[in-house]
């Protein structure tokens, strides 16, 4: 049910955006940009929201992501005009987005083993086509007959059910030390990211060079990440190594009788 309602919501907005401009006196080109931004958002942050799955743990991560996302669906269907559509739904269903994503593949694994697993990831897959198929329908159904915020509100409820039902679920393992997030490291990687997507974003609205600027960029500091990382890693590697050196007690081979 999460993953189709993370995938839902894309498709309604599409088919939805003659009568959003109409009901928030916008235009065209604000609603694309919330679309856009909430691309953005995801694409920028995705990696720092599995990085906080492995600090809280999948099953915490899950539950804050849920209420988040939720308050963002809550605020997109009570949302006035364009400036509090790109908060509620482009940033704040975009930063829950990026927590529940990452956390449904670890919620799987810890629930399901052997042909189950592979069986539920499979369902999960499925889902997801599912709702970018239906979802045009849905929209353009409710959006015909009723009105684009009801999609948000029914995401509302969708929402507080699995709340209320995801205790029933095995939790899954944490590890025994949580990393620490790298602030620098998260910093990067939602520059690199965002700007890969956003220069793909510009190639398909004609501008070419600047999407190529972009991109470039975009790929520049995420390999400035990739290194960052690495090298981040290699360290931490050498003073364990060093740690466990000086724990080691020296055994003599022989003794004085």
């Amino acid at each position: 049910a999460a993953q189709f309602v993370m995938v839902l919501d894309s498709s309604v907005m599409n088919v939805s955006i003659s009568q959003i401009v109409a009901d928030l006196d916008t235009t065209v080109t604000g609603v694309q940009l919330a679309i856009t931004a909430y691309t953005l958002v995801m694409a920028a942050f995705m990696l720092v929201g599995a990085k906080l799955g492995d600090i809280w743990g999948r099953d915490r991560a899950f539950g804050i992501g849920l209420a988040v996302y939720g308050l963002g669906s809550l605020t997109t269907a009570l949302s006035p005009n364009l400036y509090v559509l790109l908060f509620g739904w482009s940033l704040v269903e975009g930063l829950g987005a990026v927590l529940v994503i990452p956390a449904i593949a670890a919620l799987t694994a810890a629930n399901y083993e052997g042909k189950e697993r592979a069986f539920a990831y499979g369902i999960i897959g499925g889902v997801a086509g599912a709702a970018i198929a239906v979802g045009p329908v849905i929209g353009g159904w409710v959006t015909t007959y009723y009105s684009w915020r009801l999609v948000f509100v029914g995401e509302v409820v969708i929402v507080l059910v699995i709340l209320l039902v995801r205790k029933r679920m095995q939790p899954a393992p944490r590890p025994d030390h949580p990393p620490k997030l790298d602030v620098v490291g998260a910093a990067l990687s939602a520059a690199g990211l965002g700007l890969i997507v956003f220069g793909i974003v510009l190639m398909f609205v004609s501008i070419p060079g600047g999407s190529v600027i972009y991109a470039v960029l975009g790929l520049v500091i995420f390999a400035g990440y990739t290194m960052y990382d690495f090298q981040r890693l290699r360290r931490a590697d050498q003073i364990q190594a060093m740690e466990r050196a000086d724990g080691d007690e020296v055994v003599p081979l022989t003794h004085e009788q």
